[in-house]
Formats: C-alpha cells, sequence, structure tokens
C-alpha cells in the first residue's frame, strides 16, 4: 500500500508552478503535480531517470538542466516551447534552473532544481489582442488604400488606350501596351483588397464546415499536378452546424488552402483536421464564452523560414513569384471578425501547420440576431 502524501507533497502539488528536483547525477528524485503536467509525463516516470533519457535531448526542459550542471551557475529560459507529448500539448513555458547548495562537508552541489511556469494562455490571449489590432489596422488601411488609387489608376489605363489607338509604330505601341496590363494588375490587387473593405459585418447562417472544407479540397486537388498529392481528413463528427459567415470563412480556408498546396508543389500530404478544443475556452467581443473549434491545415512542405514567420500575416508580405501577399491577411481578417485568431507553427524542411481557433457557436434559429 502507498503511504500518504505528508503536508510538504500536499504543498508543492498545490503550487501552479512546475518544480523538479534533481540529484547532483541529474536523476530526477521529485517532482510536484504541476510538472507533471506540463512535462507531460508523472512522477513515476521519471523517478531515478534523467529528463534527457525520458524526454530527449534536445527538450527545453533537460537541456536546460544540463547546463546548469555543466556551470554550476542559475540559467533561465522565456518563452520555451515545449514539444507536445503523449500527455501534454506543446506549450510556451518560462523555465529556471539552479543548482541545490552543497550537504555540509562536500563541495559539491546537491543537484539542482527546475521550475516551469506555463505563459500558454498569456500568450494566446496577448496573441488574439494582437490579431484583432492588426485585423483593424489592416480594414483601414485597405479602404484608404482602394479609395486613392482607384480613381488615378482609371485615368492611367484611360490615357494608355488613347496612345494605342493614336500609335502606328509596334515598337512605341508595345509602352501603352505594359502601361495598360499593369494598371489592370494593379486593379486587381485593389480588388484583393476589396474584400475587406465590402461587407464588413458577418452574415451569420447556418454553416456546414466540413462541407466547407470538403468543397475547397475538390477545388485544389483535383487538378492535374495536384492529385499526386495525399489528402488525409481527420474530421470529427461531433462538431455541429455553426453560427457562421459561410462566405467569410471559405475566403479563410480557401487561402490557407491554397497556400499549402503551392508548398507541396504537387507532393507530399494535405492533412485536414478539425476538432473541439479541450483546454481553452474563447469568447466573443460582448464577453460570452464559448468552447473552442480547432481547424488544422497541415501540409509536409518544404516549411517557413523562422525569420520569416513573425511576417506572414503583414499585407503584401511574400516570398512566393507573383503572390500578392495578401492572402494570410485575408485569412486572418475574417478569422478575427469570427472572434478567433490563427496559429502557425513551421519548421523548415518539415512543413507548417496553420491552425485557427473559432468559438464554436453551434446554430439556433435566433443565431442571426447575435451579432
Amino acid at each position: 500500500m502507498n503511504d500518504p502524501p505528508d503536508r510538504r507533497d500536499l504543498v508543492l502539488d498545490s503550487i501552479r508552478i512546475g518544480i523538479v528536483e534533481v540529484d547532483r547525477s541529474g536523476r530526477v528524485a521529485g517532482q510536484n503535480a504541476e510538472a507533471s503536467r506540463l512535462l507531460g509525463v508523472s512522477s513515476d516516470q521519471t523517478a531515478g531517470r534523467s529528463l534527457s533519457e525520458i524526454l530527449g535531448a534536445g527538450h527545453p526542459a533537460a537541456a536546460l538542466l544540463e547546463r546548469v550542471s555543466a556551470s554550476g551557475e542559475e540559467v533561465f529560459a522565456h518563452d520555451s516551447r515545449m514539444p507536445a507529448q503523449l500527455a501534454a500539448p506543446a506549450r510556451t513555458v518560462d523555465l529556471a534552473a539552479a543548482p541545490i547548495g552543497a550537504v555540509p562537508g562536500e563541495e559539491d552541489a546537491a543537484g539542482a532544481v527546475l521550475t516551469l511556469c506555463d505563459r500558454t494562455i498569456g500568450r494566446e490571449l496577448e496573441s488574439l489582442v494582437t490579431q484583432r489590432t492588426r485585423s483593424q489596422i489592416f480594414e483601414h488601411l485597405a479602404a484608404g488604400l482602394a479609395h486613392e488609387v482607384r480613381n488615378p489608376l482609371a485615368g492611367i489605363r484611360g490615357a494608355a488606350e488613347l496612345l494605342l489607338g493614336k500609335l502606328d509604330d509596334p515598337a512605341l505601341m508595345r509602352l501603352p501596351e505594359l502601361i495598360r496590363s499593369e494598371t489592370d494588375r494593379i486593379r486587381r490587387l485593389l480588388d484583393d483588397l476589396g474584400q475587406i473593405t465590402r461587407g464588413a459585418e458577418l452574415s451569420l447562417r447556418e454553416t456546414n464546415l466540413h462541407r466547407i472544407l470538403d468543397d475547397l479540397l475538390e477545388l485544389h486537388t483535383g487538378t492535374a499536378g495536384a492529385t499526386a498529392i495525399r489528402v488525409v481528413r481527420e474530421y470529427d463528427p461531433s462538431i455541429p452546424e455553426l453560427s457562421a459567415d459561410p462566405d467569410r470563412l471559405t475566403q479563410v480556408f480557401l487561402n490557407l488552402i491554397r497556400n499549402a498546396v503551392q508548398a507541396l508543389e504537387d507532393k507530399g500530404s494535405l492533412t485536414i483536421r478539425t476538432r473541439v478544443g479541450s483546454e481553452f475556452h474563447m469568447a466573443s467581443r460582448e464577453g460570452r464564452p464559448s468552447m473552442s473549434l480547432l481547424v488544422d491545415i497541415e501540409d509536409s512542405g518544404s516549411g517557413i523560414d523562422e525569420r520569416d514567420l513573425p511576417h506572414i500575416f503583414t499585407p503584401f508580405f511574400t516570398r512566393r513569384l507573383g503572390g500578392s501577399g495578401l492572402g494570410l491577411a485575408i485569412a486572418q481578417h475574417w478569422t478575427v471578425q469570427h472572434d478567433g485568431r490563427i496559429q502557425v507553427e513551421s519548421e523548415p524542411g518539415r512543413g507548417t501547420r496553420m491552425r485557427v481557433h473559432l468559438p464554436l457557436r453551434p446554430w439556433r434559429r435566433d443565431s442571426a440576431s447575435q451579432r
């Protein structure tokens, strides 16, 4: 029979900061309940073993303990990305490790203690506020730019048409033809911006999310070349009909799926996954709490350079030849209008996952009056 926990264990398990104690050889001597939650491994699994043995030497927590063991000094790692484990999702954690003072009569430290402070929800909320702010700025920018550019652009194109009607020299005609084609390209760009400025209010209707995803997959993976892409659907059948704007959600997932297909370059796999979030509750701007709906668009393509990740939702930022740099900005804008957000995880050479968080609001007959 197991001995009942003593008061010290009860106190440690009530603390909302993870604590791991290791001996001088780096083996775990004890950990509290919060550490088990954040690491995704129980105290029974870690007892008498090193974290690097269990989680891998590259795990941030294991690496920090290796550093404190080598230096004998306190070390920190802020906003460490903890990879998902079998029993724990990926998290953002502040880590600190410090040597434990030497036992009287001995020179070497008695071991080390590691603390883990979960910053995941705080970072998610900061991301949500940032995305909402960026969406509002983008909307004002798009409206002003479209208004100021469209009228002079029409004049430039009209002048090019007049020149084409008066010139007989084919060598000279090439120039107004170039002006006309470039003004048409700018006009298409303004049309993309118009997706933001037209119809800013959502038109909430009964929406079948899986039908939207299936239609877009058929559109983008049924063409010549793209048929070599392996499509995996992992749909949660329990997701009900949603109260959402199906046209705007189509724009969101159109851009995300199109980007994923382009990243695959006609080879590899595209996974679409839907599920109900089990941990994070979202709330609308009116403060109504709601479970979260998660939609993953995951490709096995070349991934995104770490330096580019902070900028991919910035309007006009693109690394793709011929791209406008508006697709992801538009996707983020309409996700935010649904009180959601987009989270991206990518590693060069190992693909990209775009995770869309949406409030799970089942359709009701009075849903049209919710906003």
